[in-house]
C-alpha cells in the first residue's frame, strides 16, 4: 500500500471512536473520494491477508476491531510487505488498460487477480470503472476466454484514449521521463525507447523548443511506434479529411524513427503521424487556410479579456496578438485531432490569475464553436500565460538591480512568465531563460543569480530553487535570498522605448490638419534613428486608411457568382503588382474545398489566401455589390461586401485586422456600406473623414 494508505490504516486503527471522513480529509488534505477510495485499497489487503476490513458507521465514522493476535499479525504483515510490489486501484486501472493496449502477451483476468492480490470482486470493480471511462472514447474492453482482455473500438479512438491516459502521468514525469515516479508505465514504454526517441529528436527536431511540447511530441510518438508494431493499423476512412502539409524535418524524424526500429507503415500511418506531430509545431510557418478567422477571434479575446479584467492589455496588444496567435494555430491543429496539452501548472493558475484565467474560458465558447470540440481547462491555463506575463510587463519598471537566469522546464512562455514577475517585483533582469540541459551555458553569461523551477546540479553561482507562479510566501523567500546576496547588485542602463513618442507626433501633426506621408514619416524616423531614440517597427502598423487606395474601391451592379465576385476584388491588386494570378485562385480553391469561411459577419467577407500563395506586399481591396452574392444556400451566407486582404508577415496588417473587427461590431456601417455609391461615400463611412464630397 502507499504511505498515506497505511497512514490511514494506523490513524483507525488508535482511535477509540470512529474516525470521520471530514477529519481524515483535512489531516491527510485530500478528498473524500481520495479518503474512500484508500479505504478500499486498504480492506482490499486485510481480505488478502484474513483479517477483518474496517467498517463504517453513517454518520459516526470508520472503525477497525481486531484482537491482539490479530493486532500482532497486521503489524508483521505491514513491516514485511514489499511496498513497491502493490498496486493501488487507479494504478491497477493504469496496468489493465495498458496491458491490453500494449502488453506482448495475453491477459487473462484471474491472473490479474493474483498478481494484484486482489478479491474478484474488487476486479469487478476495476473493470466497472474501465468500461465507464473507456466508454467515452466508445471503446469497449472484452474478455474472451481464449484471446483474453481486448480493446474493442477504431484505432484511432484507442490511440487518443492512450495519449490522454498517459499525458497527465508523462507531465508528472519531467521532460527527462523520471520513471522512477511511475513504474507501471516504464514497463510498457521502456526507458530505452525513450533514449533513442529523444537522441532521434534532438538531431532532427530543431523548431520545437518547449519543454512541454517537445515531452507530448515523444509521448505521442512512443504510443504510435507501440502499436505499429503491434501491427494494429489504421485505416484510410479514420483520416481527417483536410489539406495535409509535409514538414521536412518530421519527414526527416520519422524517417529515422522507422529506421531504428526497424518499421515499415503504410502511407496511411505515415500522414497521421506526421499531422499529428505537426500539430506541436509551434514555430510552424505554414499557416492554416482559417489564418485570419484565427487573427479575428485573437483580437476578440484580447478585447474580451481586457473588458472583463479592466486591465488595459491594448497597451501591449501587438506583442500580446502575436504569441496569442501563434498559439492558438498549434492549439487549434490538435484538437481538430482530438489531442490537448496537459498543463502541469494549471491550478496554480488558476489561483494565481483566476480573473484572468476565468475571463478566457468564458470566451473559450467561440472557440469551441468553431472547432466543434470540448477545450480543456489546461489549454485555456496556456492562454492565461500569455495575458498574465503581459501583466508583468505592464506593470514592471524598467530599472534592474540584478542580473540573473531563469531555467524552466514547463516551457518558454512559463519561463517568460516567471521571469516578467522577477522583473516586476524585484527589479531583476534575466538575461536567459534555459531548461536544465544547458546549465553548462550559465557560466558563459553576464549574469550573477540563477532562478530554477527545478533541482539542477550547479555550483557556479548562487541558485534559487521556486515555483513557476510566484506567490506571496515565495517573494519572502526571493527577497531574502537577494537580501543574502546584496553583492550581486548592480545598476543597468535603462533602455528606453520611444514608440509612443513617436506616434503621439505623427497623430499632432494629423490634428492641426498636416497629412502624414511616407516622406514626412521617414524624416521624423531619421530624427529618432539620429538620436539614438529606439522605436518598434511592430507597433507602426499600416492603417485601412493608409493602404486601401481609392483605385482599391470598387462598386458595382452588376451580379456575381462568388467566384467571379473574388475575382474581381482581388483584380485592382493583381494590376498593381501586389498579389500574382495565382492568388485569386487561391483564394477560389479554399471556399471550394473548406466553404465560406471567409464571411466574418453579416453581409462581410473578407478574402485572403496564404501568403505564400502569391502575395508580394501588404495590400487591402474592397468591393460593394448592389445585387448581393450567394456563396451558400443560407440567408448568412449573402455578401454585400467584400474585402481582399494580402499579408507577406505576421504583423504589419494587424492595424488592419482590429479595424476589421471593429466593422464587424458596426451593424450600421456595414449596413451604409452597401448602399454607397460612390468612393467618397465609402472613405467618409469607413474613415469619419474630413473631407467633403
Amino acid at each position: 500500500m502507499k504511505e498515506r494508505s497505511v497512514s490511514i490504516l494506523n490513524r483507525i486503527l488508535v482511535s477509540t471512536l470512529p474516525v470521520q471522513t471530514d477529519s481524515l480529509q483535512k489531516e491527510f488534505n485530500v478528498s473524500s473520494r481520495t479518503i474512500r477510495n484508500d479505504i478500499l485499497t486498504i480492506n482490499d489487503f486485510l481480505t488478502s491477508i484474513h483479517l477483518p476490513i474496517i467498517q463504517s458507521i453513517r454518520s459516526q465514522g470508520f472503525f477497525l476491531t481486531l484482537t491482539d493476535e490479530e493486532g500482532r499479525k497486521l503489524k508483521s504483515e505491514l513491516s514485511s510487505e514489499d511496498k513497491s510490489d502493490y498496486l493501488e486501484r487507479e494504478e491497477r486501472i493504469l496496468d489493465l488498460i495498458l496491458d491490453a493496449a500494449l502488453g506482448k502477451q495475453k491477459i487473462f483476468l484471474y491472473q490479474k487477480e493474483k498478481f494484484y492480490k486482489v478479491s474478484k470482486s474488487t476486479m469487478d470493480e476495476d473493470m466497472r470503472q474501465i468500461r465507464q471511462r473507456l466508454s467515452f472514447y466508445h471503446i469497449d474492453i472484452v474478455s474472451h476466454p481464449k484471446k483474453g482482455l481486448i480493446l474493442e473500438g477504431s484505432e484511432i479512438s484507442i490511440r487518443i484514449m492512450l495519449y490522454s491516459l498517459l499525458s497527465p502521468e508523462i507531465s508528472k514525469m519531467g521532460i527527462n521521463f523520471n520513471f522512477r515516479k511511475n513504474r507501471i508505465i516504464n514497463h510498457y514504454i521502456s526507458a530505452d525507447m525513450i533514449g533513442k526517441v529523444n537522441k532521434i529528436f534532438d538531431q532532427t527536431i530543431f523548431s520545437i523548443t518547449d519543454d512541454i511540447h517537445r515531452t507530448h511530441f515523444i509521448l505521442l510518438t512512443c504510443v504510435w511506434l507501440l502499436r505499429v508494431k503491434q501491427k494494429s493499423r489504421l485505416q484510410e476512412e479514420e483520416l481527417p479529411k483536410e489539406e495535409f502539409h509535409y514538414s521536412k524535418s518530421i519527414e526527416g524524424y520519422l524517417k529515422a524513427i522507422c529506421q531504428m526500429f526497424t518499421i515499415e507503415p503504410s502511407i496511411v500511418e505515415c500522414q497521421y503521424i506526421h499531422a499529428i506531430l505537426q500539430s506541436f509545431n509551434t514555430k510552424n510557418d505554414d499557416s492554416p487556410i482559417n489564418w485570419v478567422q484565427l487573427q479575428i477571434l485573437t483580437i476578440q479575446l484580447i478585447d474580451f479579456v481586457e473588458q472583463e479584467t479592466e486591465i488595459p492589455f491594448n497597451m501591449k496588444d501587438n506583442i500580446l496578438q502575436q504569441g496569442l496567435y501563434q498559439h492558438m494555430v498549434s492549439m487549434v491543429a490538435r484538437v481538430k485531432n482530438n489531442i490537448q496539452l496537459t498543463n502541469p501548472l494549471t491550478e496554480r493558475i488558476k489561483q494565481s490569475y483566476g480573473s484572468i484565467y476565468q475571463a478566457v474560458a468564458k470566451f473559450s465558447f467561440h472557440l469551441e464553436k468553431l472547432l466543434k470540440r470540448k477545450i480543456i481547462d489546461d489549454e485555456i491555463a496556456f492562454l492565461t500565460i500569455y495575458f498574465s506575463t503581459t501583466l508583468s510587463e505592464i506593470n514592471q519598471e524598467n530599472k534592474y538591480w540584478y542580473r540573473a537566469v531563469v531555467v524552466c522546464n514547463h516551457g518558454t512562455a512559463t519561463g517568460k512568465l516567471l521571469a516578467e514577475n522577477l522583473k516586476e517585483f524585484f527589479n531583476i533582469e534575466v538575461f536567459a531563460i534555459l531548461n536544465s540541459r544547458e546549465i553548462d551555458i550559465i557560466d558563459k553569461l553576464d549574469v550573477d543569480l540563477v532562478f530554477s523551477t527545478v533541482d539542477i546540479d550547479y555550483k557556479g553561482k548562487p541558485v534559487l530553487i521556486l515555483d513557476s507562479i510566484i506567490q506571496e510566501d515565495t517573494k519572502l523567500r526571493i527577497g531574502h535570498f537577494l537580501h543574502l546576496n546584496h553583492k550581486a547588485r548592480r545598476v543597468t542602463q535603462q533602455h528606453e522605448d520611444y514608440t509612443k513618442v513617436f506616434l503621439d507626433i505623427l497623430n499632432l501633426m494629423e490634428e492641426i490638419d498636416g497629412k502624414v506621408d511616407k516622406k514626412l514619416y521617414g524624416a521624423v524616423e531619421e530624427i529618432f534613428l539620429k538620436n539614438y531614440l529606439t522605436i518598434n517597427k511592430r507597433e507602426i502598423q499600416p492603417m485601412i486608411q493608409d493602404i486601401l487606395s481609392d483605385e482599391h474601391i470598387l462598386i458595382t451592379d452588376k451580379e456575381y457568382t462568388w467566384r467571379d465576385a473574388i475575382k474581381f476584388v482581388a483584380a485592382p491588386l493583381y494590376e498593381a503588382g501586389i498579389v500574382t494570378k495565382h492568388y485569386s485562385e487561391a483564394m477560389i480553391k479554399s471556399v471550394e474545398q473548406y466553404g465560406p469561411y471567409i464571411i466574418i459577419g453579416p453581409h462581410l467577407a473578407l478574402a485572403h489566401a496564404r501568403p505564400e500563395d502569391g502575395a508580394n506586399q501588404l495590400g487591402l481591396s474592397l468591393a460593394i455589390f448592389e445585387k448581393p452574392v450567394q456563396f451558400g444556400e443560407e440567408e448568412n451566407e449573402q455578401v454585400q461586401v467584400i474585402f481582399c486582404l494580402t499579408a507577406v508577415d505576421s504583423f504589419s496588417h494587424l492595424n488592419i485586422m482590429k479595424s476589421l473587427v471593429n466593422l464587424i461590431r458596426a451593424n450600421d456601417k456595414i449596413e451604409q456600406l452597401c448602399t454607397a455609391k460612390d468612393v467618397q461615400s465609402v472613405k467618409t463611412i469607413l474613415f469619419h473623414s474630413k473631407e467633403e464630397s
